[in-house]
């Protein structure tokens, strides 16, 4: 039986298009590179981990693409802009909080990004607890995040049920035996419930 519900952030209650937000400054070719230079880059995980602060990353970008510095620093001056709610998502949680259920965030989440995503969301109040990557300097999909989370909540396996939009993500916590959904949108998510027979019409 499910008591534990544990959500990631991005794409599943918090949107994240950094391509669509990019338009904003450039397009095509140069799109494409700076999207790399910032959003696949190595410094975009270490953000996720905590190991380096959003100053020193944005420093780095240039140096690695100086032709493109100036709307790199643009873009990063605002990014957190796109970190908006999806509302159908937030309007399932509260639904389950009135179920009685418990409820937890485990993301992979830079620290100025999340302070600034919590101060603009009233529904975090909703949450027992949360994991942010930057914490304890793990991310997912590595062992030790979900570990931390079993631990300092005390939950069991078996009753926590896990919803994120990466299988990779996914696949790290099945290891552990927590259930997985994986999400793709609010209405299928509801469906995903109900076969763990978590209703909520």
């Amino acid at each position: 039986m499910i008591k534990n519900i544990v959500f990631d952030l991005g794409n599943v209650l918090i949107r994240f298009e950094p391509k669509k937000y990019l338009l904003n400054f450039c397009e095509g070719d140069v799109l494409e590179r700076v999207y790399k230079v910032i959003f696949e880059s190595q410094e975009w995980r270490m953000l996720d981990r905590g190991t380096i602060t959003e100053e020193e990353a944005i420093e780095r970008f240039c140096r690695v693409s100086d032709e493109d510095s100036h709307i790199i620093k643009k873009a990063m001056a605002n990014w957190h802009d796109i970190l908006v709610p999806i509302d159908e998502t937030v309007k399932i949680l509260k639904k389950l909080k009135e179920k009685g259920f418990k409820l937890f965030v485990l993301s992979n989440y830079h620290k100025k990004a999340f302070e600034w995503t919590i101060k603009k969301n009233d529904f975090f109040r909703l949450f027992d607890g949360m994991v942010i990557s930057c914490d304890i300097n793990f991310v997912k999909p590595e062992r030790q995040i979900y570990e931390h989370l079993l631990n300092k909540f005390n939950l069991n396996p078996r009753e926590t049920l896990f919803i994120d939009d990466l299988d990779e993500n996914l696949e790290g916590a099945k290891i552990l035996g927590i259930n997985t959904i994986k999400f793709k949108d609010a209405n299928r998510l509801l469906e995903e419930l109900n076969n763990f027979n978590i209703n909520l019409d």
